[in-house]
């Protein structure tokens, strides 16, 4: 940062110390008007700038200084092109006193004034000498309180943000934005640091509104906005914000991918969840693993999309080193009177084994056995049942109520 602003000094005070002569010519409120002698010594001086020879340059503008009269339009233009040497030269401290000795002249007329001004402002803040700036910047825009004072509003917003005085340097970048038919990328980014430093979330998402609007294929706008309303718990306008990214195809990670799903199932939207997880592992931009497939199916299953959720939790299982998610399908095909699949998916679970509930497995497994009349096996997975501490009593009424149902 502070090498841009070296070398957009360098560039502003050059251009500035080249029409100085010819700007010179020309009266207008005050005296600005140089001799014929001064002025073939400053077209001298200039044509060296021009062959980079500021060595030779500097020192003919130091030997005609003494020569001027004390606080004349003279010296202050003289004095402004050797501060435009000094710069050239990396001289930045001489270059800034150059500056202030010019002004301190009052010759110049009140553009100049203004673009010297700046030049020393920007000369300040590429040393780092930031409350000088604020110190030489502030009073003269109290005086001239013009809107069309841009470039010192903006280098006061700067030195202030420098300075960590965050609110003293909002209210100059909200006026230049306010009264620019189309603010600057780096304005709008300065103000958005600004609000963030202060914690003005809901103020920061105005700004990023607008950045969005501006610069909409800039993705980090994009996530910092949906970021913003999600810490200001707006979910629903995090998710508008996140989907239209996806949309846009800024959403690519798997990372992301699976926020914008876990986005959509905090927002009580299900199947548009599973749905974008079910493309994205087609697709696969997220990884085919177990924890992925039940993630999908469990999406499919608050969706009530049962057939669909068996299916990635089918997935899921094959991919898991235990039986924990062939249970959970299990569960599903008892819920939906799928007895066959859910006693080839129970058993399949306690193959695989390490399960948390096998007391359940086995009185599910029993479930299904009865009711496909097969009462042989449902009695062996209920008496398995009776083992368990959890499931000893459900299993015995079972029991109970098969041999009932036999004597019967």
């Amino acid at each position: 940062m502070k090498n841009k602003i070296r070398n957009s000094l360098r560039i502003g005070l050059m251009s500035l110390s080249l029409c100085i002569v010819t700007s010179a010519l020309y009266a207008e409120e005050k005296p600005t008007t140089i001799s014929p002698w001064l002025y073939k010594q400053l077209s001298k001086s200039e044509k060296l700038i021009s062959k980079k020879a500021y060595s030779q340059a500097r020192q003919k503008l130091q030997k005609i200084l003494p020569e001027l009269e004390k606080n004349s339009y003279e010296q202050a233009t003289t004095l402004r092109s050797l501060a435009s040497v000094y710069a050239l030269e990396n001289q930045y401290q001489k270059a800034s006193k150059a500056l202030d000795q010019a002004l301190a002249t009052g010759a110049l007329t009140e553009q100049q004034e203004q673009d010297t001004l700046l030049n020393l402002g920007q000369l300040y803040m590429a040393t780092e000498q930031y409350q000088k700036a604020v110190n030489k910047l502030t009073p003269w825009l109290k005086q001239h309180p013009d809107t069309k004072k841009t470039q010192v509003r903006i280098l006061l917003a700067n030195a202030y943000a420098q300075l960590k005085q965050y609110r003293k340097a909002l209210p100059y970048i909200e006026h230049v934005i306010k009264h620019a038919k189309k603010p600057k990328e780096s304005w709008l980014q300065l103000n958005l640091a600004l609000h963030y430093e202060l914690e003005n979330y809901s103020a920061a998402a105005g700004v990023l509104r607008k950045l969005v609007v501006q610069y909409p294929e800039k993705k980090d706008y994009w996530q910092q906005l949906a970021s913003i309303y999600q810490q200001l718990q707006q979910a629903s306008k995090a998710l508008t914000i996140k989907h239209l990214a996806y949309q846009k195809g800024f959403i690519k990670s798997e990372t992301e991918i699976l926020q914008l799903f876990n986005l959509f199932l905090y927002s009580k939207q299900p199947y548009q969840a599973a749905n974008l997880l079910n493309k994205e592992l087609d697709r696969k931009s997220v990884k085919q693993t177990a924890t992925h497939w039940e993630l999908l199916a469990n999406a499919w299953t608050r969706a009530r999309e049962y057939k669909k959720a068996i299916n990635a939790l089918e997935k899921a299982s094959l991919l898991h080193e235990k039986g924990q998610l062939y249970l959970q399908l299990g569960r599903i095909h008892v819920e939906q009177e799928l007895w066959q699949a859910a006693i080839t998916a129970i058993n399949k679970a306690l193959k695989k084994g390490s399960l948390k509930q096998t007391g359940e497995a086995y009185i599910l497994l029993g479930m299904s056995y009865y009711e496909t009349q097969q009462l042989k096996p449902a009695e062996r997975a209920f008496k398995k049942a009776q083992q368990y501490r959890k499931t000893k009593k459900s299993a015995g009424q079972w029991l109970n109520y098969i041999e009932s149902n036999v004597g019967s």
